[in-house]
């Protein structure tokens, strides 16, 4: 459209695209600028509008801007972008690849001339210019990130300094302190303005010397314990890290100090706690170490150490085998530790075992060894504790007990229980060997005589001896036990025939016969024995036990010191005892019981003065049954307690009767029995009552008590006696004579007469000694100011002989047996006085 040739070649010149659209945008212009950047000739595009020659142009900023100059007369600048192309140009780069797409910079301006309005297009390579200014906005965008980095790194480091624990502290090569963060001021207690400036040296006076110079070279890049100095002037431990750095020519040094106080006061209870169980386990009697899981010592206390002879070793991680080398004792059980260690490992579970181990001083120690195995989390080995108790003393107590509790403590014999156990075993013998078993029991007679007489002590010597004595009897497979009491037995294994256990029982006998000398006494005494025989007699321990306890009552009943042979017979005795029992239980309250009275005649008057009141037993079908039939079972029975009350208020009640029918007053006389007289303040509240129930004035009733009841217990028994004569009763000693009381015991008696036993009258023509002990009996009563009686007066003779040395009252056949209630009054009142 434009033919001027200069015109051409200078748009051609160039350095930028022109381009120039008529009003109807067509193109009229198009530079050797657009060509070489289009890649579109000047040929193809003049005629063309910019959309046909680049379709992607259509409805785009370009031909809108061209419109609005070509429409409106408005010029435009449009600038490409990523994102915002204008004309789709390339551009040469240096390198083989290939062109790049160019950015660029497009003004559109109208032109208006005579001819009508034209568009210019101008189109300028802004490429450099943009990589340039990309460049620059990434460099700024660099530094920009650069200077936040430092920031949040400059906050990120003060939120650190600020929050940490630990005191930073920075000073320079003076000792002025700089920076002075949060944490010191809660450690040294200073304010940042009261310390910040000052030396180093006020807060750790290490870090400076005398003259306050700086003495840091030793701290440098190390930890170090040192001593901090708080505000209020108290040091504490403190753990220092010193570093050193160059700023801005200058040294400057950054300490960072972490107080330790709470840490050094946890160490020291550590330790203390650590020095507390070293004395405590050190202290203990008992074995204890610490293994880990290879079986390696790691503590041991220094009883378990003297023990195994390892005292002054280095037991620290050696294992078992390797200190048993090293021991001076105890090897072979230090080896044998692994076997345990292992088995309370693999069980997982403590061990427990006993382990006797022999001391250096040639004892035997056993000990009971607990073992703990400890595991990791995982399940592995972790450790071992070994705890062993010396249990010598409790295993000697415990036999010691075991021993007591089956044999006396007095005689050291078996007891009862071991007794009953060997006896057992010797009866399971026998059954499987065929041999025969003998059983002796055997007591001491009078033992209760001499125990009171002599007292305790002695009756227990005597019992240690005769011990001795049985067990020199016998063989040492036989058993020899103490019952109780004076109480023996015998246990006789593999006899052939019955007369080996008499040979034995005859040794017993002799034996115990020859005097005992106890404590500057010589002391006779013999023994009862009873003897039974497996299996002739029975086949178990129980009716064993029965028969020989029979035969021995047999062997007391005739005569003592000697022995007898169980026989069916004594079942039958046995038997006959129980019916009495029985009948007498059922003839208590009943009209079977009644009391007969036998005279008392004062000899130098002749008269009545009282009777004896005894038992009779009127029984059903066996007629009137003899006392001594019945009235040793009964005081060997319960029933004593019930007949001895019902006898004394039976009495008391017919001498109430007996005064109502005028006869004169009398003494009743009342026999108590030992087994009443044991119970002391009973009888004295027993008697009270009776009394005060029948109104009996208390002088009429005389209480009688044989000579070894009175000796049984002296102090008990005077007690008593006073407490019954304190009431106004009479006290009289019945078969005074046979018994062993002393005139020492006998002057404290609280009696009123003495009753000399029938046995030294019966023959009293015959024997001169006889005489003399009633003479002396007499003589002795008098001189102690009580009445004399004799029981068991028969002949003329007798009473002349009574009557010549003064007795003062008699009883007994030539003046009346027993009689009933109502003869004895008749008696009274016809013989009374007697013609003597």
């Amino acid at each position: 459209m434009i033919g001027d040739p200069f015109l051409h070649a200078l748009t051609d010149a160039a350095e930028c695209g022109l381009v120039l659209v008529d009003r109807d945008g067509r193109v009229g212009l198009w530079n050797s600028w657009m060509v070489k950047a289009s890649g579109v000739t000047a040929a193809s595009a003049i005629g063309q509008r910019l959309d046909e020659v680049f379709p992607d142009l259509a409805g785009t900023r370009v031909t809108d801007a061209v419109a609005q100059a070509l429409n409106s007369g408005l010029s435009a600048m449009l600038t490409s972008s990523l994102n915002r192309a204008l004309f789709p140009l390339t551009r040469d780069t240096r390198g083989p690849e290939r062109p790049e797409s160019m950015h660029q910079i497009v003004v559109v301006k109208p032109l208006d001339s005579a001819s009508g309005r034209r568009g210019l297009i101008q189109v300028f390579d802004v490429t450099a210019m943009a990589s340039r200014e990309a460049m620059l906005r990434q460099q700024a965008r660099t530094m920009e990130a650069l200077a936040e980095n430092y920031r949040l790194s400059e906050l990120h480091n003060r939120a650190i300094v600020d929050h940490t624990a630990d005191a930073i502290i920075t000073f320079g090569e003076d000792g002025a302190i700089g920076t002075y963060n949060p944490a010191s001021e809660r450690i040294f207690g200073y304010d940042p303005y009261e310390i910040v400036g000052k030396s180093i040296a006020v807060l750790i006076p290490e870090l400076a010397d005398a003259e306050r110079k700086l003495q840091t070279e030793r701290y440098l890049d190390r930890r170090t314990e040192v001593i901090g100095l708080r505000k209020i002037r108290a040091r504490f431990p403190l753990e220092l890290s010193l570093a050193a750095m160059e700023l801005g020519g200058q040294r400057l040094f950054v300490a960072i100090g972490h107080d330790i106080t709470a840490r050094k006061a946890n160490e020291e209870e550590l330790r203390t706690q650590k020095e507390w169980l070293t004395t405590l386990i050190n202290a203990l009697p008992d074995l204890i170490c610490f293994k880990d899981g290879k079986g390696r010592w790691l503590v041991a206390n220094q009883f378990y150490l003297d023990l195994v002879g390892l005292h002054g070793v280095d037991y620290v991680g050696r294992t078992a085998h390797e200190l048993a080398r090293l021991s001076r004792s105890q090897q072979e059980f230090l080896i044998s530790t692994r076997d345990t260690d292992e088995r309370a490992w693999r069980e997982g579970k403590p061990v427990n075992y006993e382990k006797a181990l022999d001391s250096h001083e040639g004892a035997t120690r056993v000990f009971d060894m607990t073992k703990i195995p400890l595991f990791n989390a995982d399940g592995s080995r972790r450790g071992l504790v070994l705890v062993g108790r010396d249990v010598t003393e409790r295993k000697l107590a415990a036999a010691r007990i075991q021993h007591l509790a089956h044999h006396d403590s007095l005689t050291d014999l078996p007891n009862r229980v071991l007794f009953q156990e060997r006896l057992r075993q010797a009866l399971a013998q026998a059954k499987r060997s065929g041999w025969r078993l003998g059983l002796l029991f055997l007591d001491l007679d009078k033992f209760k005589d001499i125990n009171d007489t002599l007292g305790h002590h002695v009756g227990d010597l005597l019992l240690k001896a005769v011990a001795k004595r049985l067990k020199r009897c016998v063989r040492e497979t036989d058993t020899v036990a103490r019952l109780g009491g004076d109480e023996f037995a015998v246990i006789l294994t593999n006899i052939e025939d019955p007369e080996g256990a008499s040979r034995v029982a005859e040794s017993i006998i002799a034996t115990i016969a020859d005097p005992f000398g106890l404590d500057d006494h010589e002391v006779l005494t013999s023994t009862s024995i009873g003897i039974t025989v497996f299996p002739d007699d029975a086949t178990d321990a129980d009716q064993l036990l029965k028969n020989a306890d029979l035969a021995m009552f047999r062997s007391k009943a005739e005569g003592r010191n000697n022995y007898h042979f169980y026989v069916s017979e004594m079942d039958a005795e046995v038997q006959a005892r129980k019916i009495v029992e029985r009948d007498m239980r059922q003839a208590l309250g009943t009209e079977q019981l009644q009391l007969h009275y036998q005279p008392l005649v004062e000899l130098s008057s002749g008269r009545i003065i009282g009777c004896e009141a005894l038992l009779r037993w009127n029984h059903p079908t066996r007629g009137w049954v003899p006392p001594a039939e019945f009235i040793p079972i009964i005081e060997r029975t319960d029933l004593i307690g019930p007949l001895g009350r019902w006898i004394l208020h039976r009495a008391c009640i017919q001498g109430r009767d007996w005064l109502r029918q005028g006869l004169p007053a009398m003494k009743i006389a009342v026999n108590l029995s030992p087994a009443q007289f044991k119970q002391t303040q009973s009888v004295i509240s027993m008697v009270s009552d009776i009394l005060g129930q029948t109104g009996v004035a208390p002088e009429m009733l005389q209480l009688e008590i044989t000579e070894g009841i009175a000796m049984q217990n002296v102090d008990a028994t005077i007690e008593v006696l006073q407490g019954l004569r304190a009431m106004g009763l009479v006290i009289s000693i019945d078969d005074f004579g046979t018994g062993y009381s002393s005139l020492n015991y006998l002057k404290r008696f609280p009696v009123d007469k003495l009753k000399i036993d029938r046995s030294f009258v019966v023959d009293i023509g015959l024997h001169p000694d006889n005489a003399a002990v009633v003479e002396a009996i007499v003589n002795l009563g008098h001189s102690l100011g009580t009445r004399v009686n004799v029981e068991g007066v028969e002949t003329r003779e007798q009473l002349d002989f009574l009557m010549a040395h003064k007795v003062d009252e008699a009883q007994g056949y030539y003046f009346a047996k027993a009689l009933p209630a109502d003869d004895f009054a008749t008696l009274v009142r016809e013989k009374s006085p007697w013609p003597l």
